[in-house]
């Protein structure tokens, strides 16, 4: 994935992978998520998707990080069950 152009752009990309963080969150507190189902049942995609925005509006940083932070979260629950993410 090329990185965004311009402000919007990436505003956009964070709200998407938001959107699907938020999903996934909700997947593992029902444990209806299939860790090895499809890519984008992974932390791991979502995680490469921000890291490929690396120069990401100084404004959506905090934005990043605090989903950064959410994936982990997603990883370590993962882990306890004994799936890898």
């Amino acid at each position: 994935m090329k990185a965004p152009r311009n402000y919007n752009d990436a505003a956009n990309e964070l709200k998407h992978i938001s959107a699907m963080v938020q999903r996934l969150e909700q997947l593992v507190k029902r444990d209806c998520l299939d860790w090895q189902g499809t890519i984008v049942a992974r932390p791991a995609y979502w995680r490469a998707r921000i890291e490929a925005n690396a120069e990401l509006p100084p404004a959506l940083q905090p934005q990043a990080r605090l989903l950064l932070a959410r994936l982990a979260t997603l990883e370590a629950r993962s882990e306890r069950r004994g799936h890898r993410a």
